[in-house]
């Protein structure tokens, strides 16, 4: 799954990269949370969307049950009533990031140990997800599929990723495309190492969050 990310490109840099047509005006953001409004990109433009998915069926808002679909199981997308809508139409959207957080228990101390996951050949990921709007309200949940053998110790799904070359893919692929997009979809590149405990406090947000966790030693 993905449940923490990070997107500290600027936007300048953000807007080449991906042929924008507008700049959005966003800080560096290291430790980006559910339920936050965050840049989406979709097809030339960038705005922000409430992490937390609002099925287009809904006749109410409801936070703690969006809280609950920040991501959505690309396996079962073209199924499941909260997304079949937003994934047969095609309002398939990408969230850039620079990296992403994940937990697992250490096996010697038994604490929740925090991952900063990024790429080893890009300064980037692009995320793909789904996004609605009711009642004016745009939100998105991001995709996942099953982890390769490389992530899966940490966690058993990962996000899905679209290359930056298959972005217009994405967005101008029928249904059948975006499913090919999403079955190519690898971690295989991806590069991990231990941060600190702090990253679990959605408030702490700065750039020390993603440094490489180093444990102090026993004095002697």
């Amino acid at each position: 799954m993905c449940g923490r990310f990070v997107l500290f490109l600027p936007p300048s840099k953000l807007k080449e990269r991906l042929g924008l047509d507008n700049l959005l005006n966003i800080p560096p953001r290291y430790n980006c949370g559910p339920m936050q409004e965050l840049p989406v990109v979709v097809k030339s433009r960038m705005g922000k969307a409430r992490w937390g998915f609002r099925p287009e069926w809904s006749k109410a808002d409801d936070p703690a049950m969006a809280a609950k679909m920040i991501n959505a199981r690309s396996e079962t997308v073209e199924e499941k009533a909260s997304f079949k809508q937003s994934w047969a139409r095609g309002r398939r959207c990408i969230i850039p990031a620079n990296g992403f957080y994940e937990w697992a228990k250490d096996a010697h101390t038994g604490v929740n140990q925090p991952y900063y996951i990024q790429s080893a050949q890009s300064d980037m990921l692009y995320f793909g997800g789904l996004w609605s709007k009711v009642d004016g309200q745009v939100t998105f949940t991001i995709l996942t599929k099953a982890a390769d053998d490389n992530l899966s110790h940490l966690h058993h799904r990962s996000p899905v990723m679209v290359g930056e070359n298959d972005v217009d893919n994405w967005f101008n692929g029928d249904v059948r495309a975006a499913r090919d997009l999403v079955t190519r979809s690898t971690t295989h590149d991806l590069r991990f190492h231990k941060v600190g405990l702090d990253v679990g406090k959605v408030a702490n947000d700065h750039e020390g969050l993603i440094e490489e966790y180093e444990p102090q030693k026993a004095l002697l």
